[in-house]
């Protein structure tokens, strides 16, 4: 029976009779599980040193020049120890020490799995911002004077699922408006773009269906 990849982590199984070097694709697939089984990292924001200690794990942090969001562990044979870099896949989730939270990969990047009761405050500092699947689940606060437009993409540009809730709050002057973008309709409002009530004002937004919205909250604008 031939080797095979096997679904999920990717390790290799079912080897030739005889096969050479298996036994260095079985070690490599144990120390791929010895990773991920509980998987946890020291951090996902500090820079991998040249030379790391014994079981050290990291996640390399995005803005890496190299391997950036890769599983990285101090391993190999005494005196010839390297780091090791692991490509996460989608839905992989790790525990990070020095959050004290788990992280999932998803569309390219760690984003934190919510908390009961605990959400992500996310700030936008840009006048224009597209919902993405970070802000999953987080309350976007606009700040300054200057006016923010806050977009809802299409399910084709960004897909999330159904029952996804998003708040939106207005910290600063700058009025904060929320617009539906191309072929997105946005329950609760009239012409698909509403502006909040003023400074501390605040929206949720929930999915309910493939490109259906609802928005709620202290709106200034007139509603369907």
């Amino acid at each position: 029976m031939p080797e095979r990849i096997m679904p999920g982590l990717g390790l290799r199984a079912f080897y030739d009779p005889g096969q050479r070097n298996w036994g260095t694709s079985l070690s490599e697939d144990l120390r791929r599980l010895s990773v991920m089984v509980q998987a946890r990292a020291a951090s996902r924001s500090t820079p991998l040193p040249v030379t790391g200690s014994t079981g050290q794990i990291l996640i390399v942090p995005a803005g890496a020049a190299t391997n950036p969001g890769a599983l990285a562990l101090w391993d190999g044979e005494t005196g010839a120890e390297a780091w090791v870099f692991l490509p996460p896949q989608d839905g992989w989730q790790v525990w990070i020490t020095d959050e004290a939270r788990s992280a999932r990969f998803a569309g390219g990047a760690w984003v934190e799995v919510p908390r009961p009761g605990i959400v992500t405050i996310r700030t936008l500092t840009a006048t224009a911002h597209v919902l993405e699947l970070i802000d999953l689940g987080a309350i976007l606060e606009t700040i300054g004077a200057s006016p923010v437009t806050v977009t809802i993409p299409s399910e084709a540009s960004v897909a999330f699922e159904i029952g996804t809730l998003i708040n939106i709050t207005q910290v600063g002057s700058g009025v904060a408006t929320i617009t539906a973008g191309a072929g997105v309709s946005l329950n609760g409002v009239v012409a698909g773009s509403v502006a909040l009530d003023g400074p501390w004002s605040g929206a949720a937004l929930s999915k309910r269906g493939a490109d259906a919205w609802v928005i709620q909250g202290a709106l200034a604008g007139a509603v369907a």
